[in-house]
């Protein structure tokens, strides 16, 4: 099995000329070091951290994906709306950082237009991809808050008895 290994600068060098004074393959010395490496550790503990990392590569993707889609599907519209406002309306109620753009020339809001389509097309297309891709992950619920029984709600709207007790 050939896999490629990417030393560190710095070590490369030093690795070549420790090879070429004892007369030993750069493969030989990987495979001993890895070998005794794995050797002090716990492999149960390896395959949790690469797992760990795997998922974290995997959610981190997630995270991405679902901010490129809200941003350039369910945000999309509100955004296009601040852009594009009717001359002359008022923008005192908006913060500073809700307030369009300044007015657009008729080209600059054409080519504004057909990015923000493209962006929809982007939305959809990421969609139906991981609507494949996560084919077999059940949609995730929220759980129905448990209905409190009457007596407990009777018993909350009235007031606390002086005394404490009954």
């Amino acid at each position: 099995m050939h896999r490629t290994v990417y030393f560190w600068c710095d070590l490369y060098p030093l690795l070549k000329r420790f090879c070429r004074e004892h007369n030993v393959s750069v493969n030989k010395i990987v495979n001993l070091a890895v070998q005794q490496f794995l050797g002090g550790c716990d492999v149960g503990e390896l395959r949790l951290r690469a797992r760990l990392a795997v998922l974290l590569r995997e959610e981190a993707w997630l995270r991405r994906v679902c901010n490129a889609m809200l941003r350039s599907g369910s945000y999309l519209p509100g955004y296009v709306r601040r852009v594009l406002r009717e001359p002359g309306r008022s923008l005192g109620h908006l913060p500073d950082a809700q307030r369009p753009l300044k007015a657009l020339n008729p080209r600059e809001e054409r080519v504004f237009r057909r990015i923000v389509a493209r962006r929809e097309q982007i939305a959809r297309e990421i969609a139906e991809i991981e609507e494949q891709l996560l084919r077999d992950v059940k949609p995730y619920r929220l759980k129905p808050e448990p209905k409190r029984s009457r007596s407990r709600a009777r018993d909350k709207n009235k007031a606390p008895e002086p005394g404490g007790g009954a």
